[in-house]
């Protein structure tokens, strides 16, 4: 097969190319296979607690997004490997795009852990079942995956708008089940206190702490900042490669 020469990714020595690409492939399967194992992992751990199931675990956003993130790291792996084998097979953008949204989740679900649960619960809770996996190293991995390998994901204006759906529809659903009757840790109304309106109110402020509604909006603006800054990253990363490849190229 001839170097594509419109590619900056081949325009140097096919040897050099050969081998980076081998280890930029390589690290970019261990980081995926890194998030799959303990997004499953500590999702499992957290539901079956003490060698009992408890499926109530399975509504906090913390497993929801780890097994969403899963599963797309899972499409991706089994979508690359056919694309190299497939030339005409191309992966679609709405999935790089829903991949660039679970990533901003569970980038999303590392932030409140750390920001907000961990204060407020302390050091103990990181070691409990399922906690350092899925709080720490799935989303790690997959915040280094998309910032340093997505390189055709096509951004538009509204991008970024995307990344307030997960927990827009969460903040649904937990409202709705709240309302069904569903409790949760040691008989809460809600799975995270800052969703608790019976005790915050929704535009109270008072010594129990801001309102839902304040909350919401302040987690959205975390959100969409999240979302920027690793929008940001990653095509600072992609471009700084580009010219590293022109480097290669001219250095070969």
């Amino acid at each position: 097969m001839g170097v594509n020469k419109t590619n900056p990714e081949t325009r140097y020595c096919p040897q050099k190319r050969t081998m980076k690409e081998a280890n930029y492939n390589r690290t970019h399967r261990v980081l995926s296979l890194i998030v799959i194992v303990a997004a499953l992992y500590g999702s499992i751990r957290t539901i079956w607690t003490d060698g009992t199931a408890n499926f109530t675990n399975l509504l906090y956003f913390t497993v929801l997004s780890n097994l969403a993130i899963a599963g797309i790291h899972l499409y991706f792996l089994y979508a690359e490997r056919r694309a190299l084998r497939d030339p005409s097979f191309q992966i679609p953008q709405a999935m790089r795009t829903l991949k660039y949204v679970l990533t901003i989740s569970i980038t999303l679900t590392f932030s409140v852990f750390f920001v907000l649960l961990l204060p407020e619960y302390g050091l103990p809770v990181l070691w409990m079942p399922g906690n350092l996996s899925t709080h720490l190293i799935a989303p790690i991995a997959a915040i280094l995956d998309y910032i340093f390998f997505e390189k055709s994901h096509v951004k538009h204006c509204y991008t970024l708008l995307y990344t307030l759906i997960p927990p827009y529809a969460y903040v649904v659903l937990t409202l709705i089940l709240s309302r069904l009757g569903v409790r949760y840790a040691e008989g809460s109304i809600v799975p995270y206190y800052f969703l608790d309106y019976e005790k915050l109110g929704w535009l109270r402020i008072s010594g129990n702490g801001i309102g839902v509604i304040y909350w919401i909006l302040l987690i959205s603006v975390v959100m969409l900042g999240i979302g920027q800054l690793i929008l940001v990253l990653n095509n600072l990363v992609q471009k700084r490669k580009t010219k590293v490849y022109d480097l290669l190229r001219k250095s070969g």
